[in-house]
């Protein structure tokens, strides 16, 4: 991972039951840029933050904010 992100995730990855909702979210968001989630409903937008704001644990991988 990368020092100078704010946000990076490696191979963030969540299950609800055998449905897999998150797959291999590889992420780097630089100090000073801005980004944005978009996609259909049900993409994972939603639960990709809250892994990344700690309220759910991913199944496998791991992030840093």
């Amino acid at each position: 991972m990368k020092s100078e992100c704010v946000i990076e995730t490696e191979r963030l990855t969540r299950y609800f039951g055998r449905k897999q909702i998150v797959r291999d979210l590889d992420l780097n968001v630089p100090r000073g840029s801005v980004f944005g989630f978009l996609g259909r409903n049900g993409s994972g937008k939603t639960t990709t933050i809250r892994m990344l704001l700690g309220l759910l644990p991913p199944t496998r991988g791991r992030s840093k904010v």
